[in-house]
Protein backbone atom coordinates (compact mmCIF):
# COMPACT_ATOMS: atom_id res chain seq x y z
CA UNK A 1 0.00 0.00 0.00
CA UNK A 2 1.35 3.44 -0.92
CA UNK A 3 1.66 6.18 1.61
CA UNK A 4 0.48 9.65 0.54
CA UNK A 5 2.47 12.80 1.22
CA UNK A 6 2.00 16.57 0.83
CA UNK A 7 4.60 19.17 -0.05
CA UNK A 8 3.95 22.92 0.02
CA UNK A 9 6.11 25.47 -1.71
CA UNK A 10 6.41 28.02 -4.50
CA UNK A 11 6.22 26.97 -8.16
CA UNK A 12 9.59 27.55 -9.82
CA UNK A 13 8.83 25.97 -13.18
CA UNK A 14 6.17 23.97 -15.02
CA UNK A 15 7.73 21.89 -17.78
CA UNK A 16 5.99 20.94 -21.03
CA UNK A 17 4.34 17.56 -21.54
CA UNK A 18 6.73 14.81 -22.65
CA UNK A 19 5.35 12.09 -24.92
CA UNK A 20 7.35 8.90 -25.36
CA UNK A 21 7.35 6.40 -28.26
CA UNK A 22 5.11 4.07 -26.24
CA UNK A 23 2.46 6.83 -25.98
CA UNK A 24 3.19 7.38 -22.29
CA UNK A 25 3.02 11.04 -21.23
CA UNK A 26 4.36 12.89 -18.23
CA UNK A 27 4.73 16.49 -17.14
CA UNK A 28 7.02 17.75 -14.42
CA UNK A 29 6.79 20.67 -12.01
CA UNK A 30 9.53 22.12 -9.82
CA UNK A 31 8.46 23.36 -6.39
CA UNK A 32 10.89 25.41 -4.30
CA UNK A 33 11.05 26.44 -0.66
CA UNK A 34 7.82 27.70 0.85
CA UNK A 35 7.42 31.41 1.55
CA UNK A 36 7.47 30.86 5.32
CA UNK A 37 10.67 28.78 5.26
CA UNK A 38 13.35 30.83 3.51
CA UNK A 39 16.78 29.25 3.37
CA UNK A 40 20.17 30.14 2.02
CA UNK A 41 20.19 26.57 0.67
CA UNK A 42 17.34 26.31 -1.86
CA UNK A 43 15.54 22.99 -1.99
CA UNK A 44 13.81 22.62 -5.38
CA UNK A 45 11.87 19.37 -5.68
CA UNK A 46 10.67 17.82 -8.97
CA UNK A 47 7.29 16.09 -9.13
CA UNK A 48 6.03 14.05 -12.11
CA UNK A 49 2.39 14.06 -13.15
CA UNK A 50 1.67 11.14 -15.47
CA UNK A 51 -0.89 10.25 -18.15
CA UNK A 52 -4.25 11.97 -17.54
CA UNK A 53 -2.82 13.86 -14.54
CA UNK A 54 -0.63 15.96 -16.88
CA UNK A 55 -3.60 18.27 -17.40
CA UNK A 56 -3.70 19.11 -13.67
CA UNK A 57 -0.74 21.44 -14.29
CA UNK A 58 -2.41 23.41 -17.12
CA UNK A 59 -3.38 26.44 -15.03
CA UNK A 60 -0.37 26.44 -12.70
CA UNK A 61 2.04 29.36 -13.05
CA UNK A 62 5.50 30.24 -11.83
CA UNK A 63 5.44 32.10 -8.51
CA UNK A 64 2.19 30.60 -7.24
CA UNK A 65 2.16 28.92 -3.86
CA UNK A 66 0.98 25.32 -4.20
CA UNK A 67 0.51 22.07 -2.31
CA UNK A 68 1.30 18.84 -4.17
CA UNK A 69 -0.23 15.56 -3.01
CA UNK A 70 2.08 12.72 -4.10
CA UNK A 71 3.34 9.17 -3.62
CA UNK A 72 6.89 7.87 -3.79
CA UNK A 73 7.45 5.39 -6.63
CA UNK A 74 10.53 3.22 -6.92
CA UNK A 75 11.72 1.10 -9.82
CA UNK A 76 14.45 -1.48 -10.32
CA UNK A 77 16.11 -1.61 -13.73
CA UNK A 78 18.70 -4.07 -14.93
CA UNK A 79 20.85 -3.00 -17.87
CA UNK A 80 24.35 -3.19 -19.25
CA UNK A 81 25.73 -1.29 -16.24
CA UNK A 82 24.08 -3.67 -13.81
CA UNK A 83 21.11 -3.10 -11.52
CA UNK A 84 20.00 0.48 -10.95
CA UNK A 85 17.24 1.88 -8.77
CA UNK A 86 15.15 4.94 -9.55
CA UNK A 87 12.87 7.00 -7.30
CA UNK A 88 10.09 9.24 -8.56
CA UNK A 89 7.73 11.59 -6.73
CA UNK A 90 4.45 11.03 -8.56
CA UNK A 91 1.96 13.89 -8.24
CA UNK A 92 -1.67 12.93 -7.82
CA UNK A 93 -3.24 16.33 -7.11
CA UNK A 94 -2.14 19.95 -6.85
CA UNK A 95 -3.81 22.85 -5.06
CA UNK A 96 -2.98 26.50 -5.62
CA UNK A 97 -2.92 28.24 -2.23
CA UNK A 98 -3.88 31.73 -1.12
CA UNK A 99 -1.42 33.83 0.89
CA UNK A 100 -2.96 32.55 4.16
CA UNK A 101 -2.41 28.92 3.10
CA UNK A 102 -6.04 28.20 2.31
CA UNK A 103 -6.88 26.46 -0.95
CA UNK A 104 -8.26 28.44 -3.86
CA UNK A 105 -10.52 25.47 -4.59
CA UNK A 106 -14.05 25.75 -3.20
CA UNK A 107 -14.70 23.49 -0.22
CA UNK A 108 -17.65 21.17 -0.89
CA UNK A 109 -20.59 21.42 1.49
CA UNK A 110 -20.84 18.49 3.90
CA UNK A 111 -23.25 15.81 2.74
CA UNK A 112 -26.47 15.21 4.63
CA UNK A 113 -26.22 12.01 6.67
CA UNK A 114 -28.23 9.09 5.36
CA UNK A 115 -30.84 8.05 7.88
CA UNK A 116 -32.74 4.79 7.65
CA UNK A 117 -36.39 5.12 6.66
CA UNK A 118 -37.48 3.83 10.08
CA UNK A 119 -35.39 6.38 12.03
CA UNK A 120 -38.55 7.77 13.62
CA UNK A 121 -38.74 11.24 15.15
CA UNK A 122 -35.33 12.95 15.11
CA UNK A 123 -36.14 14.73 18.40
CA UNK A 124 -36.35 11.29 20.00
CA UNK A 125 -32.75 10.32 19.12
CA UNK A 126 -30.59 9.24 22.12
CA UNK A 127 -27.71 11.65 21.27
Amino acid sequence: MSQFFDYTGVVEEVLPVQTFASGFTKREIIIGNDVDSPSKYPNPVKFSFKKDNCSLLDGIQKGQRAKVHFVIDGRRWEGQKGVQYFVDLTGLKIEVLNADGSSTEPVPAPAEPDLPADAGDLDDMPF
